[in-house]
């Protein structure tokens, strides 16, 4: 499997695990906490999908160890800032129940790690 396609896959089944705790907080808790876990699984979602494009945006014919290395900080930085940026928002401008959010934003920081080695049955 390329990276690539790792990459996207990874984002679709995170993206299917937000929707199916949110879901859950919904049927066990309330709607504020429901969209409480999209807004929590959105902060993690979303700077993830910007540091997997950032990373997969070379053709493979430019891969060089200096240039994948490069696309790799930048990813993570971006990722880093979008992060700090969505979390500042979300507690300035939005009315969330923090444990819904916080417990979503977990599980899906989690999920990268076991589908990642699901998936990459390198390990």
């Amino acid at each position: 499997m390329s990276v690539q396609t790792l990459a996207w896959t990874v984002l679709v089944v995170q993206l299917f695990l937000i929707a199916l705790i949110s879901l859950a907080w919904w049927l066990l808790g309330s709607g504020v906490a429901a969209y409480s876990a999209l807004v929590g699984g959105g902060i993690y979602w979303v700077p993830q999908l910007l540091y997997s494009w950032i990373g997969s945006a070379r053709k493979a014919d430019d891969l060089n160890v200096g240039l994948v290395l490069w696309d790799i900080y930048c990813g993570a930085g971006a990722k880093l800032v979008a992060t700090l940026v969505l979390f500042g928002v979300t507690f300035k401008f939005l009315e969330v129940q923090h444990v819904p959010m916080f417990v979503t934003y977990g599980l899906a920081l989690c999920s990268q790690w076991i589908i990642s080695l699901t998936l990459n049955n390198r390990y």
